[in-house]
């Protein structure tokens, strides 16, 4: 793809690009100088659920219908939704959706200034095939409910019927002179669990149509490998989208499929082009990748063995992220959201433009600059001789069993306990790792675990975690101490707390 000459003139200004669009820290959101040109929300996975025929009505409706009124008092000109808008696949779960959005944004105008809300929405894989995936809904199997099912009655009849416009498998709009391009998941055009096929030939076709002296932004469900979230991402597409859209510098690409938080600072990537992750308006998922093995606690992935794990993994139901992407001349704006707490996730992400010529969010160089979480002063790591539950025993008790019962089913342990780091705005403790160590400083068991807190805005809470390494996993003799170490999502270590000497 050729730059133009005001794409490179605008790189020659770059350095000065992120003063000129640089977001005040309190509060967070507002610019320094110019107002933006074009606005636009971007929110995913909102698995609306229709819990009654007859009521029409869902769960999570009340976060969606505060969600798109909070974006339309941002005064956006767009809304994006990629992907996952349904969650069992059924046509009476997007016309629940529907309602909303129309209830919100009758015709598609704002009722508070009558501005024009653009629809920027896609299918995902919930939304093609969720009725697959063993749901009840309604009292029956949503594999029963054949003449609900959007995939049967029609991806294209179902959105046009819903959404009053033409479906395309991948379509273009332009909002305020800037350019959109969204790929449904529709295994009709090839575009499913092997990868977004319908894209390629779309850009070959197309891309030359598209602006090259600012950005574009595409959307797809799946995120495109090897962007945003690192080199390993779960439900990433088979890199067809990353192949394609390397030929355009000046693509801003999102999605969204894993849920993983927004909190996350790898959610940004800037490589060949910028690739983001558009978080969830249902629940945050947990990076199980970054815990393999045997042991690993608190992220309900990977194996277990003897039913080791010992702790219960954190809510993650109360997590509403969504993005609100404000585009100036000289930058592009990211605020990360939740909508549960009304708060701010983190500092905004301001993206100087061109940004095919700069990129600020590169993971290695933010790797560098990122500052390691650090526990207080004060704190202390105790470790105690005692028993714990695993999760196998906890739960093959009856429902009522009593003190004694519960008792009995603990295996000999001990259990550490340790304070959360405390957040600030700019830093968090991603994760946290506890390793059981001899008196010559080797190690001889280990833990991760996730900060419970990893999907929320600062603030929400505090809390001590307590883990329990099991008397079978350790020596059965000698001396033992644990350290435990706070780390942030780049993998940046920060110091460690040690325990007294135990005796076992």
């Amino acid at each position: 793809m050729k730059i133009s000459r005001r794409w490179f003139i605008g790189g020659a200004a770059s350095l000065g690009a992120m003063q000129g669009c640089k977001v005040m820290t309190d509060p967070a959101g507002l610019f320094r100088r110019g107002a933006a040109n074009m606005k636009f929300g971007v929110i995913s996975d909102v698995h609306v659920i229709a819990s009654d025929t007859d009521r029409g009505t869902c769960g999570n409706t009340r976060t969606l219908e505060h969600t798109l009124k909070w974006f339309d008092a941002q005064g956006v000109d767009a809304v994006m939704v990629a992907g996952d808008i349904a969650d069992a696949g059924l046509v009476s779960e997007l016309q629940v959706f529907a309602d909303a959005w129309f209830k919100v944004f009758p015709g598609d105008r704002s009722v508070l200034d009558g501005r024009k809300v653009e629809r920027l929405f896609i299918y995902g894989n919930h939304d093609w095939e969720g009725y697959r995936y063993g749901y009840q809904v309604f009292g029956r199997k949503s594999a029963d409910l054949r003449d609900d099912w959007i995939a049967d009655f029609g991806t294209k009849k179902t959105w046009e019927r819903l959404f009053h416009e033409e479906y395309t498998p991948v379509y273009r709009k332009n909002v305020k002179g800037y350019d959109f391009v969204g790929a449904h998941w529709d295994g009709n055009a090839g575009a499913d669990w092997n990868g977004m096929h319908a894209i390629e030939p779309w850009f070959k076709a197309n891309g030359g149509k598209l602006a090259d002296d600012r950005p574009f932004f595409y959307f797809q469900h799946p995120h495109p490998k090897d962007t945003c979230y690192g080199s390993w991402a779960w439900g990433r597409d088979n890199g067809i989208s990353t192949k394609t859209l390397s030929a355009f510098p000046n693509a801003v690409a999102f999605s969204g499929h894993s849920h993983y938080s927004l909190v996350d600072e790898r959610t940004i990537w800037q490589g060949t082009f910028t690739s983001l992750g558009t978080g969830s308006l249902r629940y945050a998922g947990t990076p199980d990748e970054e815990f393999p093995g045997e042991g690993y606690e608190n992220t309900g992935g990977g194996k277990e063995k003897d039913g080791e794990k010992t702790m219960e993994r954190g809510r993650r139901s109360n997590a509403r992220n969504g993005l609100l992407v404000s585009v100036c001349d000289d930058c592009t704006v990211f605020r990360r959201r939740d909508f549960r707490h009304d708060a701010d996730l983190g500092p905004d992400w301001v993206m100087p433009h061109p940004c095919a010529e700069s990129k600020p969010f590169a993971f290695a160089a933010r790797a560098v600059k990122s500052v390691a979480p650090q526990f207080d002063p004060a704190a202390i790591v105790t470790a105690d001789l005692g028993a714990a539950f695993t999760r196998n025993a906890k739960r093959k008790l009856p429902p009522k069993a009593g003190k004694d019962e519960q008792e009995k089913a603990k295996l000999p342990a001990v259990n550490i306990v340790f304070p959360a780091v405390k957040r600030t705005f700019k830093t968090i403790a991603w994760r946290y790792e506890v390793t059981a160590e001899r008196e010559d400083g080797a190690a001889v068991a280990k833990k991760r675990i996730l900060a419970e807190d990893f999907h929320l805005p600062v603030g929400s809470r505090e809390k001590r975690y307590t883990v329990s390494f099991l008397r079978s996993r350790l020596p059965s003799a000698g001396k033992i101490r644990f350290s435990v170490v706070p780390f942030d999502c780049f993998g940046n270590a920060g110091r460690a707390i040690m325990s007294k000497t135990v005796t076992l």
